[in-house]
């Protein structure tokens, strides 16, 4: 496919629509922006009450942002309205409480079809994160074509405030530091899912971002556990990754406390763990979110098997409870979901 851009009416239209809609923007909340599970029934229709209890928990647990439409959402096996109502079904929930931001469009075929899914999915987020390789044909393309597209999406968008996400499917498109430094200083972005999961880069990606004017409103936020403190103490704004599903309050402490005397003690745990965490993924986070008391559920997935063995869910229940003395031995409380559903019932 080609990504061909003519401006039209109809997105001039939408130019003046979103200004008559635009909502209030700040530099966005360190923290943690959980990558949220969609659950599913077991005809494998999206379970919105579910959702709602687990948004409830997400944000009960300290989270400062969610990320409602993600890989970790099973994006790719929703169809549009889906991932809209999704959006929408977290944002209602929200309702103002924790940053709200979602994924732009996916396997389109022209740079319009993608802008005008984002005006359709910003009425219900704060942000609409761009797929970083939703912008390139391959991973052969250079980085002139990446941000050719990108600023034609910019265009397109109006004031629409943006995030970007090195989704690593279909492929893995990493945005270098320079790319990175680029789009953060057009303004227009907000939001940052790093995954390239290495400390040379991310060292760098971080060091350009501060090297950008204090106004910038741009946010760097690490998918990856491992690299996760050191990220935080070369100045990174938090964590947006998969072991949120699993324990958010941990991660809710970590990106707060960096350099308290039990962080690199809780970072070692989390590190450790996360073997566990992402064998099975997202069926694994589905488990384990079963293992609450009277939370109920299942591990119905649209993008794989919904099957664990018996040797994974022995690992989880384990997880479990390790991780249920990790969070005491910091100090922290570990909410049980079934009892905010209830009070917020």
């Amino acid at each position: 496919k080609q990504l061909i851009v003519s401006l039209s009416l109809q997105f001039f239209f939408n130019f003046a629509m979103s200004s008559k809609e635009k909502k209030e923007v700040g530099r966005f909340p360190p923290g943690c922006f959980p990558t949220m599970i969609t659950p599913m029934k077991e005809d494998k229709s999206i379970d919105f009450e579910r959702l709602e209890a687990l948004t409830e928990w997400y944000i009960q647990s300290g989270c400062s942002g969610l990320f409602a439409n993600c890989l970790s959402s099973e994006m790719f096996n929703l169809n549009s309205e889906e991932r809209v109502q999704v959006t929408k079904t977290v944002n209602d929930v929200s309702n103002g409480r924790v940053t709200v931001v979602s994924s732009g469009g996916l396997n389109y075929d022209t740079i319009e079809e993608h802008a005008d899914f984002i005006q359709r999915v910003y009425k219900h987020c704060d942000a609409v994160v761009i797929v970083a390789n939703q912008l390139v044909e391959s991973l052969e393309d250079d980085e002139e074509v990446w941000k050719a597209n990108a600023t034609k999406l910019l265009t397109l968008t109006g004031d629409i405030p943006l995030g970007l996400y090195e989704c690593p499917q279909p492929f893995h498109y990493l945005l270098s530091p320079s790319l990175l430094e680029w789009a953060a200083s057009t303004g227009r972005f907000y939001f940052h899912k790093d995954t390239c999961c290495k400390t040379k880069p991310i060292k760098e990606k971080i060091e350009k971002i501060k090297s950008l004017p204090p106004s910038t409103p741009f946010n760097f936020y690490n998918a990856n556990v491992a690299t996760l403190l050191m990220s935080l103490r070369e100045g990174g704004s938090g964590f947006s990754g998969i072991s949120a599903n699993f324990y958010p309050h941990l991660l809710v402490w970590l990106t707060a406390n960096k350099d308290h005397e039990l962080s690199d003690y809780l970072q070692t745990m989390l590190s450790i763990a996360e073997n566990v965490v992402a064998d099975s993924y997202p069926c694994s986070a589905k488990y384990f979110q079963t293992l609450f008391p009277n939370f109920g559920g299942n591990t119905q997935c649209r993008c794989m098997s919904s099957g664990l063995s018996e040797e994974q869910e022995i690992k989880l229940l384990e997880l479990h409870r390790m991780m249920n003395d990790v969070a005491k031995k910091i100090g922290v409380e570990a909410l049980n979901p079934a009892d905010i559903k209830q009070e917020s019932a």
